[in-house]
């Protein structure tokens, strides 16, 4: 029997802070070097380096369900838990992310909204925006703020695309 087509997969933490960081033009590909700290927001060595300790495992590790340090796990369970989008909105991590993504995209792409909004899409998720979704993001980005938000309406965008199941899932 051929299975011609992969089963939909959610990836790592492991996997998908490296493509976050990697998206974001900030992933620090240099190898060796000492073990680092997840909790700092600016730490853009790949998670291979982190710290694990056996005693109190890192938040962000726990809430995308790495398995226990002190116990041997032949497979990790796979939670999607409301506590994981939070993250994902709200975290220092995450905006960081986001203002690094802008700022390439508008270093890359310095002509227009739709060059951006189309890099955006070749760099998170490999394929080009379809019509409605190109549409769709340029009417966001033109729009005005009736509040004041502490992200650029850009940065809110790039938010989005990074947050999404596309970035997260493998089909």
């Amino acid at each position: 029997l051929y299975v011609w087509r992969m089963k939909h997969r959610r990836l790592d933490i492991e996997s998908w802070r490296d493509g976050l960081l990697d998206v974001s033009g900030r992933l620090d590909k240099s190898l060796e070097g000492p073990s680092t700290n997840l909790a700092d927001a600016n730490n853009v060595r790949r998670t291979i380096y982190a710290k694990i300790s056996r005693h109190e495992l890192d938040g962000l590790l726990r809430l995308f369900d790495f398995p226990d340090a002190n116990i041997t796990s032949a497979k990790r369970t796979e939670t999607t838990v409301p506590q994981q989008q939070l993250f994902v909105l709200n975290s220092p991590f995450m905006t960081q992310q986001a203002k690094s993504f802008t700022s390439r995209l508008h270093q890359e792409a310095p002509d227009s909204d739709d060059d951006r909004v189309e890099l955006a899409f070749q760099l998170a998720y490999g394929r080009k925006p379809s019509e409605p979704e190109l549409k769709l993001g340029l009417a966001y980005l033109a729009g005005e703020d009736t509040e004041e938000n502490q992200m650029s309406r850009w940065e809110r965008y790039a938010q989005v695309i990074l947050a999404s199941n596309e970035f997260m899932y493998l089909d």
